[in-house]
């Protein structure tokens, strides 16, 4: 099974210069962990994660802070033909719990532990 099969798509981006506090919200309201970060051609600049934008809450408790303050730069990627079990197997590698998938270097989805959880119950169920 490809990645292409099981990732969410399209993904919610935010642009570097987002309040981080805007994004926070947006996390919250769409119940995510992780957000990437894009430039104005929708390509990947950055990743930024749910738990590091709760600690900047703390260190910067008013508006006017930007994602791109607090967002990951060296990412792992994974794209839309690779295999279910290779993007598991960077995820494992790489401590992470989700691949921001890119096609030509442009963002069109996200493939999260949870989408490959899910996976991996429907085998069970079926077996």
């Amino acid at each position: 099974m490809l990645v292409r099969e099981r990732m969410t798509a399209p993904v919610v981006t935010v642009p570097r210069d987002t309040d981080y506090q805007q994004a926070l919200q947006l996390m919250q309201e769409k119940r995510l962990r992780r957000l990437p970060v894009v430039d104005q051609e929708r390509r990947l600049v950055g990743i930024v994660a749910e738990r590091d934008l709760l600690l900047a809450a703390t260190r910067y408790p008013r508006a006017g802070v930007d994602v791109g303050e607090f967002m990951a730069t060296k990412l792992v990627t994974a794209t839309p033909d690779m295999s279910l079990r290779d993007a598991a197997r960077l995820m494992l590698e790489h401590r992470v719990g989700g691949l921001p998938v890119l096609d030509g270097g442009t963002i069109v989805g996200i493939i999260t532990e949870s989408d490959i959880f899910r996976r991996f119950v429907e085998l069970q169920d079926k077996a």
